[in-house]
């Protein structure tokens, strides 16, 4: 099988490494072919958890791609990532690792030099509280589902973009660690990213009770109609969400339903060059939700189009991204007449 028949399109870019740890090292090339990050982050590529929450330290001053590790180890291409890249440092740290990463990591980075910082917790819950509390609490709170991750896989992209942090909660009950989090933070606008299906009412109105400013929730009936909700979105004061709303050249993120990781190393697009949004598809179908989302914002076709024009990454191989639905992409892209 031929992983990457197409590869670019006129409008289009596909990222294709083969796997999400190489999908990774490729996207971080792409993002820093001309210069080195500040810093690299490294989450275990299968907790998805930490993963989202590490997004929100793509932000500069951090200026990092995010890297995975296995379970118990990581892997040689990795390692050898973090070498070309030579992270210059901030504030002294190189490597950030987060969560459920082996310590083993931790001696084997630091025999080879560099510095790093660790920032984890017993668990997925306290790892997203410590990242607030590093980030010295950002008012502006994100809550996803922490048992169901595809209602919140555009979430990571904006965390990148401005360093907003991400918690998590269970259905029907609001976690100690991020009731702890909110109730820490001075006049927190809280997000709730995904409906009813995976947030309830209920988790709802515990958030309402704190001592919260404002509260909104970004919903829908499908991941990929949340994933447009949250592109179209504005808060009322204007410092939260895309609000890509208007017809002009924008360019977006499309991610695989099926890959949290990808979503979460490609944030890093959100935090540099053109600021993308995540989309969402599915491996072989491209949802009209998000076709008619790209058709609603992008500039009307003319005799003699010009710029801005509308641009499309695409995230990984054809095992999670088809050619049929990339076509799909490039066709609602056009702005050609």
């Amino acid at each position: 099988m031929n992983l990457n028949r197409i590869k670019n399109t006129l409008n289009t870019t596909r990222i294709c490494g083969g796997n999400i740890f190489k999908n990774a090292i490729a996207i971080s090339n792409v993002a820093y072919a001309d210069k080195s990050p500040d810093s690299i982050i490294l989450v275990n590529g299968e907790l998805f958890q930490d993963a989202f929450a590490a997004t929100s330290l793509v932000h500069f001053p951090r200026n990092a791609p995010i890297l995975f590790t296995h379970m118990n180890y990581i892997d040689f291409d990795t390692v050898k990532q973090i070498l070309k890249l030579r992270p210059k440092g901030v504030n002294g740290i190189q490597i950030f690792i987060v969560g459920g990463v082996p310590y083993i990591v931790d001696q084997q980075l630091m025999m080879m030099g560099f510095k790093i910082k660790r920032i984890s917790g017993t668990n997925i819950l306290e790892t997203s509280a410590k990242i607030a509390e590093y980030l010295n609490f950002p008012q502006n709170i994100m809550i996803v589902s922490g048992e169901n991750y595809k209602e919140g896989l555009c979430a990571c992209a904006w965390a990148a973009h401005m360093g907003d942090i991400i918690l998590f909660t269970t259905k029907y009950q609001l976690p100690l660690y991020t009731r702890n989090v909110i109730q820490a933070t001075k006049n927190p606008n809280v997000f709730i990213i995904g409906s009813t299906k995976t947030i309830s009412n209920k988790v709802e109105d515990e958030i309402r009770k704190l001592n919260v400013k404002f509260v909104d929730r970004i919903s829908g009936n499908t991941p990929y109609e949340i994933a447009v909700n949250f592109a179209n979105y504005k808060s009322p004061d204007g410092e939260f969400g895309w609000g890509r709303n208007y017809k002009g050249g924008h360019a977006f993120t499309f991610t695989s339903i099926q890959n949290p990781f990808d979503s979460v190393s490609s944030s890093v697009f959100a935090h540099l060059g053109k600021h993308t949004p995540t989309l969402v598809v599915a491996k072989d179908r491209f949802p009209e939700v998000t076709r008619n989302y790209i058709e609603s914002v992008k500039p009307l076709p003319a005799p003699k189009p010009q710029p801005p024009f509308m641009h499309g990454w695409i995230i990984g191989c054809e095992n999670t991204i088809s050619s049929k639905v990339q076509i799909e992409i490039e066709r609602s892209l056009s702005i050609d007449y």
